[in-house]
């Protein structure tokens, strides 16, 4: 017997379009006609319990959020920086799934951890507005400083004889360790955004989209970093953006990524693309970033800089990802060291259950106890 439900039609309306779906998509997703589906929307009635459970998988949606009596409150979206027309602006699934465990990791370690907890991490962003102000023209001023809070002078970064990927890595732990910043990485279109970041509330997080490649990753991490710092949630695709235009926030950010990773006394002059890959290999950054600081510094003109970008472009060898095996590694991978130490010392403490701490890192109950 395949009874029929009635679940709230306003849920099933919100829960569409927090998944950024039109009717037509989520029916075609449901396997069920236009008609039918609207009906579900109009009434909440006519719907079997395979069909809410299909539909609860397509909205990755628990089946008991659809008798919900009250619609729940939209996901907070960062403001959209990026360059793109407005036909292209739409939002994709993935993109906006992510800001939902964004958010749901934010709710989760201010309920771990308090607000005095975080007011006491983000002391830094205190100093730094008495230091510098509001703008970020102190360039040099602000990224000596800055090193000295992650422990990682330029000097060092130099010798370091470490691959892209370890020394994404230590950025990225670094800014989770001394910053307070918690940093996620999710599988995202790379036509869409290829960072966001969320500070107006507590934790500040950053999020990285890890299909690109580590040096990539690296620049957009720093380039968040800096609409944290400006008190701003962006969603951004940094490398859009290379002239200076009136109030250009993401060319600002991007000036403040470079000038960190590679400080305006560090640079060589280059004229090639070979020589700007030696040097950008140096500093373990793309050959693109690299010659970024050259345009930024006027070593090279606007004519220069297009012809080797195209070169630089044409040379790199893309490939697919590398995503670790281990089901704990690549949980960590995604939410950092710093949510998923905190989520399993909070479990062996009794302060979370085991089903809550397997639901946040998403692995199973199994994996947990030998933890």
């Amino acid at each position: 017997m395949n009874s029929e439900l009635k679940i709230n039609p306003e849920i099933l309306q919100w829960a569409r379009e927090e998944c950024g779906y039109s009717k037509p998509e989520i029916a075609d997703k449901a396997q069920v006609g236009l008609e039918k589906y609207s009906n579900w929307e109009r009434s909440g009635s006519e719907i079997s319990l395979k069909e809410l459970i299909i539909l609860s998988k397509v909205c990755k949606r628990q089946i008991a959020v659809f008798f919900l009596p009250y619609v729940p409150p939209r996901t907070k979206r960062p403001t959209d920086f990026r360059n793109l027309e407005a036909k292209q602006a739409r939002l994709t699934d993935k993109t906006l799934l992510s800001f939902r465990r964004t958010t749901r990791y934010q709710e989760f370690l201010l309920q771990l951890h308090g607000t005095e907890y975080y007011q006491e991490k983000y002391n830094w962003i205190s100093e730094y507005k008495n230091l510098f102000g509001d703008s970020q023209k102190d360039m040099d001023g602000i990224t000596e400083w800055l090193r000295s809070i992650l422990h990682y002078d330029i000097h060092e970064q130099l010798i370091d004889t470490i691959s892209p990927e370890d020394s994404y890595k230590k950025w990225r732990n670094s800014v989770e360790q001394y910053l307070g910043i918690h940093v996620f990485q999710f599988a995202l279109p790379q036509s869409e955004v290829q960072g966001f970041s969320y500070s107006d509330s507590f934790p500040y997080c950053i999020v990285i989209n890890n299909t690109y490649t580590p040096t990539s990753r690296t620049f957009t991490l720093f380039h968040e970093l800096s609409h944290v710092m400006r008190s701003q949630s962006g969603l951004c695709k940094p490398h859009d953006t290379y002239f200076k235009q009136e109030d250009s926030i993401e060319y600002d950010c991007n000036d403040f990524a470079g000038n960190f990773l590679v400080p305006s006394k560090e640079v060589i002059p280059a004229k090639d693309k070979d020589t700007i890959f030696e040097y950008s290999t140096r500093f373990k950054i793309s050959s693109e970033v690299y010659l970024r600081r050259l345009f930024t510094l006027e070593y090279v003109s606007d004519r220069e800089f297009f012809i080797l970008l195209d070169q630089i472009r044409r040379a790199v060898v893309t490939s697919e990802p590398h995503y670790p095996k281990s089901q704990i590694t690549k949980a960590i991978n995604s939410r950092g060291t710093a949510l998923f130490d905190s989520t399993i010392d909070a479990m062996k403490k009794r302060e979370i259950s085991y089903s809550l701490a397997s639901d946040i890192l998403g692995l199973k109950i199994n994996y947990l106890f030998d933890l």
